[in-house]
């Protein structure tokens, strides 16, 4: 009992410094769970509390206002969060018992408020357990946007913006998938072993891999705790990337001995796997906007081995006359509002604003820009971004190509999987959805400087 109450106590404070500070849920996550003093279980019971209370924040308030009388926003910020993890539990985590989530909430109110916290925060959940009926989100009707806002937890104004994109079914299977945890997905380092060796090497680890959907590289793992702590990965043998990630890079396809820019590499997975499909052979340069960016490629390409990568701190928003007609390839993974790895990062649903796009579709075309100048003629360019939204994606895409008549589109059909193929391949992107292809969200679109 004590553990799970030191358990609920990391995954409170972690709550609290995303929700609270602003912080980011991954980082504090892997900071606070790398220290090795919880067991593989522990760590599983804190990720799962941190992400799912996360993932079902506004579903959480709805349900505290519904039994409280004081309204949310004039409850202390640390006995929201104690609220927030034990109605979760009540409701989400089967396993857990009604009175050991009611029994460390209330402990853990009286730690961070005092008695009549302790008392605020019993009388609340025990009135949930007599009646839940009152939880219960009702079916959509004539507001739709605001019944999937409510029942998975995204800001009323996304799910409105996809509803008016993809339709209200699409919508709610997106949302759901947002919801789900994804999965462990490798990249085998093919400068030091194959896909099916690193397969049977991590089996000797106790790590069951199967192959992944898309990438010829990838692979699945049945568990995702500590990988880091793994032979295999300290020997650089693998990195942890989506497949989503992985193609971008097969979509761009560099050759050995080319010359290849990544205007915004960090933290190096796209980089990296250029480089091992150049086998190391070539140059690539690695920029980022900061010192601590790069500082993480820097350690990815030297765990890895790879000998081929340089880094340098430079905006992409600034054009460098340096590079201009000199890149055989050139890799633009732009900034972007990450609404395709929410299931990652569920801290992003209300961390964002609808205003973001417009800001940054101004930011990706000025660095698409700078960057399609440093082609060679004959030279491709591969523009990807992590999300769903068409203004960060397609728009961005064909807005270039048609304002830039020396490029064109190049025709992915042959780089992609053949359960990938669709007619957009033909017009030289693809978009991936988590609800159909089982990867994040992200868009991949190429083009050529015409020779």
């Amino acid at each position: 009992m004590v553990k799970k109450i030191i358990s609920r106590d990391t995954a409170l404070k972690i709550i609290y410094k995303t929700i609270e500070k602003q912080g980011y849920s991954n980082i504090l996550l892997d900071n606070s769970l790398s220290s090795g003093h919880f067991s593989p279980e522990d760590r599983a019971f804190i990720t799962m509390l941190v992400y799912g209370v996360l993932e079902n924040k506004i579903y959480l308030d709805w349900v505290i206002d519904r039994y409280s009388r004081t309204k949310s926003g004039n409850i202390s910020p640390w006995i929201m969060n104690v609220l927030r993890i034990s109605i979760y539990q009540v409701f989400f985590m089967d396993r857990v018992p009604d009175f050991a989530a009611v029994n460390e909430g209330v402990e853990l109110a009286k730690k961070y408020g005092g008695k009549r916290a302790a008392g605020f925060v019993n009388g609340i959940l025990r009135s949930i357990i007599r009646d839940p009926g009152k939880a219960e989100v009702k079916t959509g009707g004539r507001e739709p946007g605001r019944y999937l806002s409510l029942k998975y937890s995204y800001p009323l104004w996304m799910v409105e913006d996809w509803i008016r994109h993809f339709g209200q079914d699409f919508t709610e299977a997106l949302c759901k998938s947002g919801n789900n945890p994804p999965e462990t997905v490798i990249r085998a380092n093919t400068l030091k072993v194959t896909a099916g060796q690193l397969a049977g090497l991590l089996q000797k680890e106790g790590i069951q891999a199967k192959r992944g959907r898309y990438s010829p590289v990838a692979l699945v793992l049945d568990k995702g705790a500590g990988i880091d702590r793994l032979k295999a990965y300290r020997e650089g043998l693998l990195y942890v990337q989506d497949e989503s990630s992985m193609l971008c890079v097969e979509v761009l396809d560099p050759e050995p001995g080319q010359f290849l820019v990544d205007v915004c590499s960090a933290p190096g997975g796209k980089t990296t796997y250029a480089a091992e499909i150049m086998e190391d052979k070539g140059r690539i340069v690695a920029r980022d906007i900061s010192r601590k960016k790069l500082a993480m490629v820097e350690e990815n390409y030297r765990r890895l081995g790879i000998k081929s990568i340089e880094t340098a701190v430079y905006d992409a928003e600034k054009l460098d006359p340096s590079l201009i007609g000199r890149a055989d390839r050139v890799l633009v993974d732009a900034p972007c509002s990450g609404l395709g790895i929410i299931r990652r990062k569920p801290d992003i649903k209300w961390k964002k604003e609808r205003e973001h796009y417009s800001v940054l579709a101004g930011k990706q075309k000025k660095i698409l820009h700078n960057a399609s100048k440093y082609l060679k003629p004959g030279g491709m360019m591969v523009y990807s971004t992590c999300t769903v939204m068409p203004e960060e994606n397609h728009e961005v895409f064909l807005d270039f190509l048609q304002n830039n008549p020396e490029f064109a589109p190049c025709d992915i059909t042959g780089l992609v999987s053949p359960a990938l193929k669709s007619d957009s391949c033909k017009k030289g992107f693809i978009q991936l959805f988590p609800n159909i292809h089982g990867t994040d969200g992200f868009f991949i679109g190429k083009m050529v400087r015409k020779g």
